[in-house]
């Protein structure tokens, strides 16, 4: 599996929604990983993979509510 620094997420439980941002280059193989954890782990939540800002905004929006 991939390295935790190699990528962060946030949940959000009342939405359903799985914020992923991948910090690694190799997009290819974390994107696998993360999929993997995904499947197992949360496989009712909807995933989407962002970018850091939209990550970001994602978090600060929660803590607002």
């Amino acid at each position: 599996m991939a390295s935790p620094l190699s990528w962060e997420f946030y949940k959000e439980d009342k939405t359903k929604i799985l914020w992923v941002h991948i910090c690694a280059q190799d997009l290819k193989r974390e994107a696998i990983s993360i999929n993997i954890w995904w499947e197992k782990r949360y496989p009712e939540f909807k995933m989407l993979v962002v970018s850091k800002k939209e990550f970001e905004q994602a978090r600060m929006q929660a803590r607002k509510r």
